[in-house]
Protein backbone atom coordinates (compact mmCIF):
# COMPACT_ATOMS: atom_id res chain seq x y z
CA UNK A 1 0.00 0.00 0.00
CA UNK A 2 1.07 3.54 -0.58
CA UNK A 3 2.79 5.06 2.51
CA UNK A 4 3.19 8.66 3.25
CA UNK A 5 5.91 9.79 5.71
CA UNK A 6 3.69 12.33 7.86
CA UNK A 7 6.48 13.68 10.27
CA UNK A 8 9.01 14.27 6.96
CA UNK A 9 5.77 15.60 5.03
CA UNK A 10 4.78 18.17 8.33
CA UNK A 11 8.42 19.22 8.53
CA UNK A 12 8.72 20.87 5.24
CA UNK A 13 4.80 22.08 5.58
CA UNK A 14 4.56 22.09 1.60
CA UNK A 15 1.82 22.82 -0.51
CA UNK A 16 0.78 19.50 -0.79
CA UNK A 17 0.26 19.26 3.10
CA UNK A 18 -1.74 22.41 3.25
CA UNK A 19 -3.46 21.80 -0.05
CA UNK A 20 -6.34 19.67 1.21
CA UNK A 21 -7.13 21.89 3.77
CA UNK A 22 -8.05 23.96 1.17
CA UNK A 23 -10.07 22.04 -0.84
CA UNK A 24 -11.51 21.02 2.45
CA UNK A 25 -12.59 24.90 3.17
CA UNK A 26 -13.91 25.60 -0.50
CA UNK A 27 -16.33 22.41 0.28
CA UNK A 28 -17.44 23.30 3.25
CA UNK A 29 -18.06 27.02 1.27
CA UNK A 30 -19.99 25.58 -0.89
CA UNK A 31 -21.91 23.66 1.10
CA UNK A 32 -23.28 26.66 3.34
CA UNK A 33 -23.71 28.56 0.86
CA UNK A 34 -26.21 26.08 -0.70
CA UNK A 35 -27.56 25.85 3.02
CA UNK A 36 -28.09 29.47 3.46
CA UNK A 37 -29.70 30.25 -0.07
CA UNK A 38 -32.29 28.45 1.91
CA UNK A 39 -34.47 27.46 -1.30
CA UNK A 40 -38.56 26.10 -0.27
CA UNK A 41 -38.71 22.68 0.82
CA UNK A 42 -39.85 20.32 -2.10
CA UNK A 43 -42.52 17.26 -1.94
CA UNK A 44 -40.16 14.85 -0.24
CA UNK A 45 -39.14 17.14 2.42
CA UNK A 46 -42.09 18.57 3.06
CA UNK A 47 -43.42 14.84 3.71
CA UNK A 48 -40.59 13.99 5.85
CA UNK A 49 -41.27 17.38 8.08
CA UNK A 50 -45.34 16.15 8.32
CA UNK A 51 -43.84 13.24 9.60
CA UNK A 52 -41.90 14.37 12.58
CA UNK A 53 -44.63 16.88 13.36
CA UNK A 54 -47.17 14.33 13.47
CA UNK A 55 -44.93 11.44 15.55
CA UNK A 56 -42.95 11.62 18.71
CA UNK A 57 -39.55 9.57 18.85
CA UNK A 58 -40.55 6.02 18.94
CA UNK A 59 -43.54 6.42 16.11
CA UNK A 60 -40.70 7.45 13.91
CA UNK A 61 -39.55 3.88 14.19
CA UNK A 62 -42.62 2.86 12.47
CA UNK A 63 -42.82 3.14 8.68
CA UNK A 64 -43.60 6.81 7.40
CA UNK A 65 -46.57 8.33 6.08
CA UNK A 66 -46.89 10.04 2.43
CA UNK A 67 -44.33 7.61 0.73
CA UNK A 68 -41.58 8.45 2.46
CA UNK A 69 -38.34 6.40 3.96
CA UNK A 70 -35.88 6.82 5.68
CA UNK A 71 -33.75 5.06 8.60
CA UNK A 72 -34.80 6.01 12.63
CA UNK A 73 -31.47 7.78 13.44
CA UNK A 74 -32.01 10.30 10.00
CA UNK A 75 -35.34 11.17 11.84
CA UNK A 76 -34.45 11.60 15.45
CA UNK A 77 -32.15 14.29 14.67
CA UNK A 78 -34.54 15.67 12.52
CA UNK A 79 -36.73 15.74 14.98
CA UNK A 80 -34.73 16.71 17.53
CA UNK A 81 -33.55 19.60 15.76
CA UNK A 82 -37.33 20.58 14.74
CA UNK A 83 -38.14 20.46 18.06
CA UNK A 84 -34.85 23.02 19.32
CA UNK A 85 -35.05 25.33 16.29
CA UNK A 86 -38.61 25.13 14.98
CA UNK A 87 -39.92 23.34 11.41
CA UNK A 88 -38.25 25.96 9.24
CA UNK A 89 -36.31 25.10 6.18
CA UNK A 90 -32.61 25.74 7.77
CA UNK A 91 -33.62 23.30 10.82
CA UNK A 92 -34.89 20.66 8.69
CA UNK A 93 -31.29 20.95 6.63
CA UNK A 94 -28.95 21.47 9.83
CA UNK A 95 -28.19 17.32 10.02
CA UNK A 96 -27.95 16.46 6.57
CA UNK A 97 -25.06 20.15 6.16
CA UNK A 98 -23.82 18.85 9.02
CA UNK A 99 -22.82 15.33 7.70
CA UNK A 100 -21.91 16.76 4.61
CA UNK A 101 -18.95 18.43 6.16
CA UNK A 102 -17.87 16.18 8.75
CA UNK A 103 -17.69 13.74 5.95
CA UNK A 104 -14.94 16.27 4.58
CA UNK A 105 -12.47 15.72 7.14
CA UNK A 106 -12.82 12.15 7.44
CA UNK A 107 -12.72 11.52 3.52
CA UNK A 108 -9.09 13.09 4.41
CA UNK A 109 -8.42 10.95 7.10
CA UNK A 110 -8.51 8.15 4.78
CA UNK A 111 -7.13 9.31 1.80
CA UNK A 112 -4.10 10.57 3.35
CA UNK A 113 -3.85 6.80 5.16
CA UNK A 114 -4.29 4.92 1.49
CA UNK A 115 -3.03 7.50 -0.80
CA UNK A 116 0.45 8.86 -1.68
CA UNK A 117 -0.35 13.01 -0.20
CA UNK A 118 0.51 14.20 -3.84
CA UNK A 119 -2.77 12.37 -4.68
CA UNK A 120 -4.83 13.12 -2.36
CA UNK A 121 -6.11 16.53 -3.35
CA UNK A 122 -7.88 15.05 -6.53
CA UNK A 123 -10.78 12.76 -5.10
CA UNK A 124 -10.84 14.96 -2.18
CA UNK A 125 -11.91 17.91 -4.56
CA UNK A 126 -14.26 16.14 -6.32
CA UNK A 127 -16.07 15.37 -3.31
CA UNK A 128 -15.69 18.70 -2.16
CA UNK A 129 -17.00 20.12 -5.65
CA UNK A 130 -19.29 17.71 -6.56
CA UNK A 131 -22.66 19.28 -7.59
CA UNK A 132 -25.16 16.36 -6.11
CA UNK A 133 -23.35 16.11 -2.93
CA UNK A 134 -23.51 19.70 -2.36
CA UNK A 135 -27.29 19.80 -3.25
CA UNK A 136 -27.84 16.88 -0.86
CA UNK A 137 -26.14 18.32 2.11
CA UNK A 138 -28.88 20.90 1.76
CA UNK A 139 -32.21 18.95 1.77
CA UNK A 140 -33.85 17.00 4.09
CA UNK A 141 -33.17 13.26 3.09
CA UNK A 142 -31.32 10.79 4.31
CA UNK A 143 -28.66 10.42 1.71
CA UNK A 144 -26.17 12.05 2.30
CA UNK A 145 -25.92 10.87 5.75
CA UNK A 146 -25.87 7.85 4.36
CA UNK A 147 -22.37 8.68 2.27
CA UNK A 148 -21.52 10.04 6.28
CA UNK A 149 -22.04 6.66 7.38
CA UNK A 150 -20.13 4.90 5.31
CA UNK A 151 -17.39 7.20 5.65
CA UNK A 152 -17.23 7.09 8.99
CA UNK A 153 -17.34 2.90 8.74
CA UNK A 154 -14.37 2.86 6.53
CA UNK A 155 -12.10 5.49 8.73
CA UNK A 156 -12.66 3.47 11.40
CA UNK A 157 -11.84 0.29 10.48
CA UNK A 158 -8.58 1.75 8.95
CA UNK A 159 -8.31 2.61 12.51
CA UNK A 160 -8.92 -0.14 14.87
CA UNK A 161 -6.68 -3.02 14.19
CA UNK A 162 -7.97 -5.73 14.72
CA UNK A 163 -4.97 -7.41 16.12
CA UNK A 164 -3.42 -4.56 17.99
CA UNK A 165 -6.58 -3.47 20.02
CA UNK A 166 -7.83 -5.30 23.16
CA UNK A 167 -10.65 -7.70 22.58
CA UNK A 168 -12.81 -5.89 24.63
CA UNK A 169 -12.18 -2.79 22.53
CA UNK A 170 -12.44 -4.03 19.76
CA UNK A 171 -15.92 -6.26 20.19
CA UNK A 172 -17.76 -3.38 22.06
CA UNK A 173 -16.26 -0.58 19.23
CA UNK A 174 -17.79 -2.74 16.38
CA UNK A 175 -20.97 -3.84 17.71
CA UNK A 176 -21.76 -0.54 18.79
CA UNK A 177 -20.47 1.19 15.40
CA UNK A 178 -22.22 -1.10 13.54
CA UNK A 179 -25.56 -1.15 15.60
CA UNK A 180 -25.71 2.51 14.89
CA UNK A 181 -24.54 2.30 11.31
CA UNK A 182 -27.96 0.01 10.39
CA UNK A 183 -30.37 2.23 12.18
CA UNK A 184 -28.39 5.59 10.84
CA UNK A 185 -28.08 4.41 7.13
CA UNK A 186 -29.88 1.36 5.24
CA UNK A 187 -27.17 1.35 2.54
CA UNK A 188 -24.89 0.87 5.61
CA UNK A 189 -25.13 -2.94 5.65
CA UNK A 190 -23.26 -3.09 2.13
CA UNK A 191 -20.16 -0.86 4.01
CA UNK A 192 -20.33 -3.78 7.17
CA UNK A 193 -19.93 -6.69 5.01
CA UNK A 194 -16.67 -4.89 3.25
CA UNK A 195 -15.59 -3.90 7.30
CA UNK A 196 -16.25 -8.11 7.93
CA UNK A 197 -14.45 -8.99 5.05
CA UNK A 198 -11.38 -6.70 5.68
CA UNK A 199 -10.80 -7.86 9.21
CA UNK A 200 -11.45 -11.33 7.75
CA UNK A 201 -8.67 -11.18 5.55
CA UNK A 202 -6.12 -9.89 8.04
CA UNK A 203 -6.99 -12.74 10.30
CA UNK A 204 -5.86 -14.79 7.37
CA UNK A 205 -2.86 -13.09 6.17
CA UNK A 206 -1.70 -13.53 9.65
CA UNK A 207 -3.16 -17.20 10.30
CA UNK A 208 -4.70 -15.74 13.32
CA UNK A 209 -7.53 -17.79 13.27
CA UNK A 210 -8.40 -17.50 16.43
CA UNK A 211 -9.62 -13.98 16.29
CA UNK A 212 -12.46 -15.62 13.78
CA UNK A 213 -14.80 -16.32 16.82
CA UNK A 214 -14.95 -12.19 17.65
CA UNK A 215 -16.14 -11.62 14.08
CA UNK A 216 -18.65 -14.19 13.94
CA UNK A 217 -19.73 -12.58 17.61
CA UNK A 218 -19.56 -9.29 16.10
CA UNK A 219 -21.90 -10.47 12.44
CA UNK A 220 -24.41 -11.78 14.64
CA UNK A 221 -24.91 -8.99 16.23
CA UNK A 222 -25.33 -6.54 13.36
CA UNK A 223 -27.47 -9.58 11.56
CA UNK A 224 -29.79 -9.39 14.57
CA UNK A 225 -30.03 -5.47 14.56
CA UNK A 226 -30.78 -5.49 10.69
CA UNK A 227 -33.54 -8.01 11.18
CA UNK A 228 -35.20 -6.26 13.35
CA UNK A 229 -34.56 -3.49 11.37
CA UNK A 230 -35.81 -5.09 8.39
CA UNK A 231 -39.39 -6.11 10.58
CA UNK A 232 -39.80 -2.86 11.85
CA UNK A 233 -39.05 -0.81 8.31
CA UNK A 234 -37.83 -2.34 5.23
CA UNK A 235 -40.00 -4.69 5.05
CA UNK A 236 -42.68 -1.97 4.32
CA UNK A 237 -40.33 -0.62 1.92
CA UNK A 238 -39.66 -3.69 -0.22
CA UNK A 239 -43.62 -5.04 -0.66
CA UNK A 240 -44.43 -1.13 -1.61
CA UNK A 241 -45.48 -1.23 -4.61
CA UNK A 242 -45.46 2.94 -5.09
CA UNK A 243 -41.40 2.50 -4.42
CA UNK A 244 -40.92 -0.90 -6.70
CA UNK A 245 -42.70 1.22 -9.83
CA UNK A 246 -40.54 4.27 -8.93
CA UNK A 247 -37.58 2.92 -8.67
CA UNK A 248 -38.10 0.13 -11.53
CA UNK A 249 -36.17 2.35 -14.14
CA UNK A 250 -33.12 2.40 -11.51
CA UNK A 251 -32.50 -1.48 -11.37
CA UNK A 252 -30.09 -3.12 -13.00
CA UNK A 253 -30.85 -6.41 -15.81
CA UNK A 254 -28.65 -9.29 -13.90
CA UNK A 255 -28.76 -11.08 -17.59
CA UNK A 256 -29.54 -8.50 -20.41
CA UNK A 257 -31.30 -10.21 -23.02
CA UNK A 258 -30.93 -7.91 -26.06
CA UNK A 259 -29.34 -4.87 -26.73
CA UNK A 260 -32.25 -2.42 -25.09
CA UNK A 261 -31.34 -3.81 -21.93
CA UNK A 262 -27.67 -3.48 -21.81
CA UNK A 263 -28.03 -0.20 -23.04
CA UNK A 264 -30.46 0.19 -20.33
CA UNK A 265 -27.42 -1.16 -17.98
CA UNK A 266 -25.15 1.19 -19.58
CA UNK A 267 -26.94 4.49 -19.26
CA UNK A 268 -27.40 3.56 -15.26
CA UNK A 269 -23.24 3.14 -14.75
CA UNK A 270 -22.54 5.97 -17.08
CA UNK A 271 -24.89 8.55 -14.62
CA UNK A 272 -23.32 7.18 -11.62
CA UNK A 273 -19.94 7.43 -13.16
CA UNK A 274 -20.73 11.18 -14.36
CA UNK A 275 -21.62 12.32 -11.06
CA UNK A 276 -18.12 10.81 -9.73
CA UNK A 277 -16.36 13.34 -11.66
CA UNK A 278 -18.16 15.30 -14.25
CA UNK A 279 -21.02 14.78 -17.12
CA UNK A 280 -18.82 15.82 -20.34
CA UNK A 281 -17.69 12.90 -22.63
CA UNK A 282 -14.02 13.15 -22.32
CA UNK A 283 -14.17 13.30 -18.40
CA UNK A 284 -16.60 10.35 -18.16
CA UNK A 285 -13.99 8.24 -20.44
CA UNK A 286 -10.64 10.01 -18.04
CA UNK A 287 -12.78 8.74 -15.29
CA UNK A 288 -13.75 5.26 -15.88
CA UNK A 289 -10.17 4.84 -17.40
CA UNK A 290 -8.53 5.89 -13.84
CA UNK A 291 -11.37 3.88 -12.03
CA UNK A 292 -10.48 0.62 -13.88
CA UNK A 293 -6.69 1.35 -13.15
CA UNK A 294 -7.49 2.10 -9.94
CA UNK A 295 -9.81 -0.87 -9.48
CA UNK A 296 -7.24 -3.55 -10.83
CA UNK A 297 -4.15 -1.75 -9.05
CA UNK A 298 -5.38 -1.52 -5.73
CA UNK A 299 -7.06 -5.64 -6.05
CA UNK A 300 -3.32 -6.40 -6.94
CA UNK A 301 -1.37 -4.45 -4.19
CA UNK A 302 -3.53 -4.71 -0.86
CA UNK A 303 -6.52 -7.33 -1.15
CA UNK A 304 -7.83 -6.03 2.33
CA UNK A 305 -8.13 -2.27 1.18
CA UNK A 306 -9.14 -3.16 -2.55
CA UNK A 307 -12.30 -5.20 0.12
CA UNK A 308 -12.78 -2.07 2.35
CA UNK A 309 -13.18 0.38 -0.75
CA UNK A 310 -15.02 -1.76 -3.65
CA UNK A 311 -16.89 -4.17 -2.39
CA UNK A 312 -19.20 -2.06 -1.27
CA UNK A 313 -19.35 -0.87 -4.43
CA UNK A 314 -19.98 -4.14 -5.85
CA UNK A 315 -22.56 -4.93 -3.72
CA UNK A 316 -24.99 -2.30 -4.77
CA UNK A 317 -24.49 -2.84 -8.13
CA UNK A 318 -25.11 -6.96 -7.12
CA UNK A 319 -28.31 -5.75 -4.91
CA UNK A 320 -29.78 -3.68 -8.08
CA UNK A 321 -29.19 -6.30 -10.57
CA UNK A 322 -31.32 -8.10 -7.89
CA UNK A 323 -33.92 -5.11 -7.93
CA UNK A 324 -33.02 -4.90 -4.35
CA UNK A 325 -31.62 -1.38 -4.36
CA UNK A 326 -32.08 1.36 -7.05
CA UNK A 327 -29.21 3.32 -8.44
CA UNK A 328 -30.89 6.43 -9.02
CA UNK A 329 -28.59 9.15 -8.52
CA UNK A 330 -29.47 10.46 -4.74
CA UNK A 331 -29.91 6.74 -3.57
CA UNK A 332 -26.33 5.68 -4.67
CA UNK A 333 -24.86 8.86 -3.36
CA UNK A 334 -23.30 6.79 -0.98
CA UNK A 335 -20.83 4.67 -3.25
CA UNK A 336 -19.64 7.99 -5.14
CA UNK A 337 -16.80 8.96 -2.11
CA UNK A 338 -15.73 5.32 -2.87
CA UNK A 339 -15.25 5.84 -6.84
CA UNK A 340 -13.59 8.84 -5.98
CA UNK A 341 -10.84 6.58 -4.39
CA UNK A 342 -10.73 4.36 -7.21
CA UNK A 343 -10.16 7.41 -9.22
CA UNK A 344 -7.23 8.17 -6.50
CA UNK A 345 -5.96 5.07 -6.77
CA UNK A 346 -5.76 4.94 -10.35
CA UNK A 347 -3.63 8.40 -10.20
CA UNK A 348 -1.52 7.11 -7.94
CA UNK A 349 -0.74 4.40 -10.63
CA UNK A 350 -0.32 6.77 -13.25
CA UNK A 351 1.84 8.82 -11.39
CA UNK A 352 4.48 6.49 -10.73
CA UNK A 353 5.78 7.15 -13.98
CA UNK A 354 9.24 8.67 -13.55
CA UNK A 355 9.01 11.31 -16.52
CA UNK A 356 8.01 14.45 -14.67
CA UNK A 357 6.18 16.32 -18.06
CA UNK A 358 4.28 13.74 -17.59
CA UNK A 359 3.14 13.61 -14.11
CA UNK A 360 2.57 17.27 -14.63
CA UNK A 361 0.40 15.94 -17.73
CA UNK A 362 -1.44 13.80 -15.13
CA UNK A 363 -2.42 16.58 -12.58
CA UNK A 364 -3.25 18.36 -15.48
CA UNK A 365 -5.77 15.92 -17.08
CA UNK A 366 -7.15 16.32 -13.21
CA UNK A 367 -7.60 19.48 -12.82
CA UNK A 368 -9.42 19.32 -16.48
CA UNK A 369 -12.02 16.95 -14.95
CA UNK A 370 -12.44 19.16 -12.27
CA UNK A 371 -13.42 22.01 -14.43
CA UNK A 372 -16.40 20.15 -15.72
CA UNK A 373 -17.45 19.03 -12.46
CA UNK A 374 -17.90 21.89 -10.16
CA UNK A 375 -20.80 23.92 -8.60
CA UNK A 376 -18.98 27.43 -9.21
CA UNK A 377 -22.87 28.68 -10.55
CA UNK A 378 -23.46 28.80 -6.94
CA UNK A 379 -21.58 32.11 -6.43
CA UNK A 380 -23.18 33.85 -9.06
CA UNK A 381 -26.89 33.30 -8.51
CA UNK A 382 -28.83 31.27 -6.41
CA UNK A 383 -29.66 28.10 -6.63
CA UNK A 384 -34.09 27.06 -6.86
CA UNK A 385 -35.97 24.72 -7.59
CA UNK A 386 -39.92 24.41 -6.82
CA UNK A 387 -40.19 27.60 -5.62
CA UNK A 388 -43.75 27.45 -4.23
CA UNK A 389 -43.68 30.55 -1.75
CA UNK A 390 -43.26 32.64 -4.68
CA UNK A 391 -46.15 31.53 -6.17
CA UNK A 392 -47.89 32.42 -3.02
CA UNK A 393 -46.61 35.69 -3.10
CA UNK A 394 -47.63 36.49 -6.86
CA UNK A 395 -51.34 35.07 -5.74
CA UNK A 396 -51.57 37.44 -2.69
CA UNK A 397 -49.98 40.80 -4.31
CA UNK A 398 -53.28 40.05 -6.62
CA UNK A 399 -55.30 39.92 -3.30
CA UNK A 400 -56.07 36.20 -4.04
CA UNK A 401 -57.50 34.07 -1.09
CA UNK A 402 -57.42 30.50 -0.17
CA UNK A 403 -61.08 30.00 -1.56
CA UNK A 404 -60.11 30.95 -4.71
CA UNK A 405 -56.37 28.64 -4.87
CA UNK A 406 -56.41 25.04 -6.20
CA UNK A 407 -53.15 23.04 -5.63
CA UNK A 408 -52.10 20.64 -7.48
CA UNK A 409 -51.27 16.66 -5.93
CA UNK A 410 -47.33 17.10 -6.51
CA UNK A 411 -47.72 20.43 -4.74
CA UNK A 412 -49.92 19.66 -2.05
CA UNK A 413 -47.98 18.40 0.64
CA UNK A 414 -45.43 21.83 0.36
CA UNK A 415 -48.42 24.14 0.32
CA UNK A 416 -49.43 22.26 4.03
CA UNK A 417 -46.01 22.89 5.00
CA UNK A 418 -45.73 26.49 4.22
CA UNK A 419 -49.80 26.99 5.42
CA UNK A 420 -49.73 24.72 8.36
CA UNK A 421 -46.46 24.07 9.88
CA UNK A 422 -43.97 26.56 8.93
CA UNK A 423 -42.95 29.48 11.66
CA UNK A 424 -44.17 31.86 9.39
CA UNK A 425 -46.90 30.28 8.03
CA UNK A 426 -49.46 33.25 9.01
CA UNK A 427 -47.69 34.71 6.12
CA UNK A 428 -49.86 32.48 4.16
CA UNK A 429 -52.39 32.77 6.55
CA UNK A 430 -54.78 34.34 3.35
CA UNK A 431 -53.96 31.37 1.32
CA UNK A 432 -55.17 28.71 3.56
CA UNK A 433 -58.45 26.14 3.22
CA UNK A 434 -57.34 26.02 -0.75
CA UNK A 435 -58.42 23.02 -2.35
CA UNK A 436 -55.72 20.28 -2.95
CA UNK A 437 -55.72 17.43 -5.22
CA UNK A 438 -55.09 14.23 -3.84
CA UNK A 439 -53.04 11.76 -6.09
CA UNK A 440 -55.68 9.79 -7.12
CA UNK A 441 -57.87 12.73 -7.89
CA UNK A 442 -57.86 13.49 -11.75
CA UNK A 443 -61.08 14.89 -11.95
CA UNK A 444 -60.02 18.70 -12.82
CA UNK A 445 -63.29 19.03 -15.54
CA UNK A 446 -65.06 18.22 -12.53
CA UNK A 447 -64.10 20.96 -10.13
CA UNK A 448 -63.10 23.42 -12.90
CA UNK A 449 -67.20 22.95 -13.58
CA UNK A 450 -68.18 23.50 -9.80
CA UNK A 451 -65.93 26.77 -9.29
CA UNK A 452 -68.59 29.41 -8.00
CA UNK A 453 -65.52 32.09 -7.19
CA UNK A 454 -65.27 35.00 -10.07
CA UNK A 455 -61.60 33.94 -10.20
CA UNK A 456 -59.34 31.36 -9.41
CA UNK A 457 -55.41 30.47 -9.41
CA UNK A 458 -54.24 26.84 -10.37
CA UNK A 459 -50.44 26.23 -8.60
CA UNK A 460 -48.20 24.03 -9.43
CA UNK A 461 -44.72 22.68 -9.14
CA UNK A 462 -42.51 20.93 -11.19
CA UNK A 463 -44.26 17.63 -12.38
CA UNK A 464 -44.87 16.27 -15.84
CA UNK A 465 -45.46 19.27 -18.33
CA UNK A 466 -47.74 17.12 -20.48
CA UNK A 467 -50.04 16.57 -17.65
CA UNK A 468 -49.95 19.82 -16.51
CA UNK A 469 -51.02 21.27 -19.91
CA UNK A 470 -53.87 18.81 -19.59
CA UNK A 471 -55.13 19.44 -16.46
CA UNK A 472 -55.07 23.49 -17.79
CA UNK A 473 -56.31 22.99 -20.69
CA UNK A 474 -59.57 20.91 -19.07
CA UNK A 475 -59.82 23.89 -17.31
CA UNK A 476 -60.12 26.35 -20.34
CA UNK A 477 -62.84 24.23 -20.99
CA UNK A 478 -65.33 26.27 -18.16
CA UNK A 479 -63.19 29.72 -17.51
CA UNK A 480 -60.88 31.91 -19.34
CA UNK A 481 -57.31 31.70 -18.69
CA UNK A 482 -56.01 35.83 -18.02
CA UNK A 483 -52.66 35.64 -16.32
CA UNK A 484 -49.57 33.33 -15.82
CA UNK A 485 -46.47 33.23 -13.49
CA UNK A 486 -43.60 31.71 -13.33
CA UNK A 487 -40.51 31.28 -11.54
CA UNK A 488 -38.24 29.08 -10.45
CA UNK A 489 -40.38 25.55 -11.30
CA UNK A 490 -43.80 27.10 -9.92
CA UNK A 491 -46.05 27.91 -12.17
CA UNK A 492 -49.69 29.87 -11.78
CA UNK A 493 -52.45 30.00 -14.14
CA UNK A 494 -55.15 32.83 -12.91
CA UNK A 495 -58.40 32.25 -14.43
CA UNK A 496 -61.46 34.52 -14.55
CA UNK A 497 -65.36 33.51 -14.79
Amino acid sequence: MYKNDSATTTSKKGILHYLPFVVIALGIVFRLVMYFQNRNLIIDEANIVRNLDERNFIELLKPLKYEQFAPPIFLWFEKLFSLIFGYGEKAARLYPLLCGIASLFFMERILRKILPLNIVWFPLALMCCAPILIKYSAEVKQYVPDSFVAIVLIWLALRTDLLGTSKKRFLSTWIIAGSIAIWASQPSIFTLAAVGLYYFIQCAQQKKWQYLKYLVLIGLVWLAQFGLYFELILKAQINSDYLQNYHRDYFLYAFPKNFQECQHNWMRLKELLSNTGGWGTYPRYINGGLIIIGFVSLLLKSAKHFVLIAVPIVLTIFAAALHQFSLIDRVAIFILPLNMTLLGFGMAQLMQIKVPVLKWCIAAIGCYVLYYYNFLSLFREKFQFHELTKGFEYIIEHNGSGNELYVDCASGPTYIYYTQLHPNKNKWAALQGAHVFGWSEDNYPEVASKITTSKAYFIFTGGDSNIRDRHINEVKSYMHQTDFFQYAYCFVYTFNK
